[in-house]
């Protein structure tokens, strides 16, 4: 059996659920983790995790920000930072978190940590909006 455990310090998402495979965004790019991977410890990165139910043909996605991945023979644990199902995404809130993240990013008193910390909320404000917009997938 091949399960995934996906928590952030307020809340469980998925706990020990049985999968196919599942599409975590690392440090250094996506992963697809499937049953039988090589274990593995890996930083993530803010980016949409998705993954599929065994049996199943839907993909569900979930907008994270940085976290932790841990791959073992018998699944896979994700510790992130924050992590929302697009249900869970007030997508006015997000619009208009982007437009201000953009509007400070523009101005030319930044320094290095507001470049940075802005980068960072453009960035997650980017991808919330795509996962609230997309909803579970089918992959056939």
């Amino acid at each position: 059996m091949f399960t995934l455990n996906l928590v952030t310090p307020e809340k469980k998402l998925v706990a020990g659920a049985e999968i196919e495979e599942v599409f975590v965004p690392a440090f250094r790019g996506e992963l697809n983790i499937l049953p039988g991977h090589a274990p593995l410890m890996t930083t993530l990165s803010t980016g949409v995790l998705r993954y599929r139910f065994k049996g199943e043909t839907v993909v569900h996605p979930v907008a994270i920000s940085w976290g932790y991945c841990q791959v073992s023979p018998t699944g896979v644990n994700i510790l992130a930072e924050t992590a929302e199902r697009p249900e869970e995404i007030d997508l006015d809130r997000v619009k208009i978190a982007l437009t201000k993240a953009s509007e400070r990013l523009a101005s030319v008193d930044l320094n290095e940590a507001d470049l940075a910390k802005f980068q960072n909320k453009v960035g997650r404000a980017q991808v919330r909006q795509e996962v609230a917009s997309s909803g579970p997938k089918s992959t056939h």
